[in-house]
C-alpha cells in the first residue's frame, strides 16, 4: 500500500497536463493508501488478528470504512459533478458515524473491545457503504461513458481500462472481505489477490492521467452545467402538474434547411482546414471553431447523418489515413495516426478493425501504391536479371 502511495504521489510530475479534478481524487486515493497502510501496522503490531477473529474484524472495521469511502470518492469524482460528490460524500460519512455510535454502544455495554453483537451491526453498517459507493460509482461511469461518446472522439481505452479496473477492485471486498474477516485462510489466499489489484489500478490511474489533455476541463465545465440544467428542468417538472406538457414543449425543434446547409458548409471548412488533425478535439471545441451551438450539431448529426460527432470525426479520419497511407507508402503507422488525427496507434488499429475488419499494415498490403508497385516490380525484374546472369 506504501508502494502504491508512492506511485500516486511520485507520477504527478510525470502528468504532460495538470487536471483539476484529477489532482484532487490523486490525493484522495494517496490519503486511501495510507490509510490501508496504517491499518495494517496497527492490525500487526497491536497483535489484534493474533487475539482472535473478533478482535481483528473490529479493527477492520473500523478502519476500512473511512480509508475505502476515501479511495470510493477520489474514483467518483472523476466520474461525476461536485454537487454528486458532496452527496456522496454526506451519505458515507453518516453511515460512518453509525459504526462509531455502534461500537460506542458496544464498548459501554461490554466494558472491553470484545463487544459481542455490537460488531456484526458494525460489518453490516460497513458492507452497506461498500455496496452504496459501488452502486454509485458504477452508475456515474455508464453516464460519464455515454457523455464522451457523445462529446469526445478521442480514444476511449484508457478510460474504459481504468473503469474496469476500478469495478473489479471496489467489487472484490465486498465479495471476499466478509469471509476473510473471521477465516484467516481464506485471507491469505484473497488479500495478495486484492493487493496486485491495487497496484494494477494504480498504475491505470496513472495512465488516465497521462492521456489528459486541457481540452478536457472544457468536457467537465460543460458536464456540470448539463448536470445543473437537468437537475433544474427536474425540479421544475416535479413541481408541476402540466410536467407532460413543460417536457415536450422543451423538445428542440427540427433544423431548417437553411441551417442544415450553414451547418454542412461550416462542418466542410474546417474539415478542410484539417482540423480533424488535433487528436484532443472534443464538440465543445468544434462548436466554437465554426460557430455553431452544440445543440445544433447533435441535432444535425442525428437528423441529417444519422450519425454522431464521434462517430462521424472518426470516418473522416479513416479515410483521411487511406488516402494518406496511398500518398505516402513509406509512412509509419505512427506517423499516419499522427497526421490523421488519431490519439495513438492502438486507436488507429481499432478504427481499422471497425471499418475494415484487419489492421492498417494489411489494408495497406492489399491497398499498394503505385509507388509499391512499381518498387515492387523493380526488385523481381533485378532479381530476374540477376538470375539470367
Amino acid at each position: 500500500m506504501v508502494i502504491n502511495a508512492i506511485i500516486l504521489g511520485v507520477s504527478s510530475i510525470h502528468v504532460r497536463w495538470k487536471n483539476k479534478r484529477y489532482e484532487q481524487s490523486r490525493w484522495l486515493l494517496f490519503v486511501a493508501m495510507l490509510g490501508f497502510a496504517l491499518q495494517f501496522f496497527v492490525q500487526m503490531a497491536g497483535g489484534f488478528r493474533a487475539a482472535g477473529a473478533d478482535m481483528g474484524a473490529l479493527i477492520n472495521t473500523l478502519f476500512y470504512p473511512p480509508f475505502f469511502t476515501c479511495m470510493a470518492l477520489g474514483i467518483y469524482n472523476i466520474e461525476m459533478p461536485q454537487a454528486r460528490f458532496r452527496q456522496m460524500f454526506i451519505v458515507c460519512g453518516s453511515i460512518y458515524a453509525a459504526i462509531i455510535a455502534s461500537f460506542i454502544i458496544g464498548y459501554s455495554n461490554a466494558g472491553s473491545l470484545r463487544i459481542g453483537s455490537w460488531l456484526y451491526v458494525m460489518m453490516i453498517l460497513h458492507i452497506a457503504n461498500v455496496a452504496y459507493c459501488v452502486c454509485k460509482i458504477a452508475i456515474a461511469m455508464k453516464k460519464r461513458r455515454k457523455w464522451l461518446e457523445a462529446m469526445s472522439a478521442s480514444d476511449m481505452l484508457p478510460f474504459m481500462r481504468y473503469a474496469h479496473i476500478c469495478l473489479a477492485l471496489l467489487l472484490a471486498p465486498v465479495c471476499a472481505v466478509p469471509l476473510a474477516v473471521f477465516f484467516t485462510p481464506i485471507a491469505c489466499v484473497i488479500a495478495p489477490i486484492i493487493l496486485i489489484t491495487f497496484l494494477v489500478f494504480s498504475i491505470t490511474f496513472v495512465a488516465l492521467g497521462y492521456s489528459y489533455s486541457p481540452t478536457d476541463d472544457i468536457l467537465d465545465i460543460e458536464g456540470d452545467k448539463e448536470f445543473e440544467k437537468k437537475e433544474e428542468h427536474n425540479a421544475v417538472a416535479g413541481n408541476s402538474a402540466t410536467s407532460s406538457v413543460r417536457t415536450a414543449s422543451t423538445k428542440q425543434p427540427t433544423l431548417t434547411n437553411e441551417r442544415i446547409e450553414v451547418i454542412k458548409t461550416k462542418l466542410d471548412e474546417w474539415c478542410g482546414k484539417q482540423g480533424y488533425k488535433d487528436s484532443s478535439v472534443n464538440m465543445m471545441m468544434l462548436s466554437l471553431a465554426i460557430g455553431i451551438s452544440k445543440d445544433d450539431l447533435s441535432q444535425y448529426f442525428d437528423q441529417c447523418l444519422g450519425s454522431t460527432f464521434r462517430v462521424w470525426l472518426s470516418d473522416i479520419r479513416f479515410n483521411a489515413a487511406k488516402e494518406m497511407m496511398l500518398k505516402y507508402p513509406n509512412y509509419s503507422n505512427d506517423i499516419i495516426s499522427t497526421e490523421c488525427g488519431f490519439s495513438s496507434r492502438t486507436h488507429l488499429y481499432r478504427v481499422f478493425k471497425q471499418r475494415v475488419d484487419c489492421t492498417p499494415t494489411a489494408w495497406r498490403e492489399g491497398n499498394p501504391s503505385w509507388g509499391g508497385v512499381i518498387k515492387i516490380d523493380r526488385y523481381k525484374l533485378k532479381y530476374l536479371l540477376r538470375k539470367v546472369w
